[in-house]
């Protein structure tokens, strides 16, 4: 069963050696530096007027996620393990939720998305964001797409 709790930087620790391949090579190409710090570093940002939750399945976390506050801009971000896929439905409510609850605290979400993660692309457009085209983003010249959604801040 899939469960909710509120993250701490630590959790990042917890998840990160069971990383999905996709998930941490995004966070490579992004240029965010090595996976542990990036995730500690998004974990504390989202906490600081954000939100930052962990999914987990018999105290094994599931996905990290959050949203980090800049301006009047939500800055969305998950990375998760291969346990996704044995909670599709209730990950897919989940994260619909939480989205809608960061609408209503921000007038704008937005993030970047790794151009050839194809399943991060097709779960972000089922949630109703508008992708844009591959741009070059990340470390050394990385094509990422842009993501965003209007909020009713």
């Amino acid at each position: 069963m899939l469960t909710f709790r509120f993250a701490e930087p630590d959790d990042a620790d917890l998840i990160a050696p069971m990383l999905r391949r996709n998930d941490a090579l995004e966070v490579i190409r992004a240029g965010h530096g090595h996976i542990l710090p990036a995730m500690r570093r998004s974990v504390e940002e989202s906490r600081q007027g954000g939100m930052a939750g962990l999914f987990l399945d018999d105290k094994q976390p599931v996905a990290l996620f959050g949203v980090a506050p800049r301006m009047d801009v939500g800055i969305p971000w998950l990375v998760g393990t291969d346990a996704i896929n044995r909670h599709q439905k209730t990950f897919l409510r989940e994260t619909r939720f939480w989205v809608d609850q960061w609408r209503q605290q921000h007038a704008l979400l937005m993030n970047h998305v790794d151009a050839r993660y194809t399943g991060a692309i097709r779960w972000l457009s089922w949630l109703g964001f508008t992708i844009g085209a591959p741009q070059p983003h990340g470390l050394d010249g990385a094509m990422f797409c842009r993501f965003e959604m209007k909020g009713f801040a």
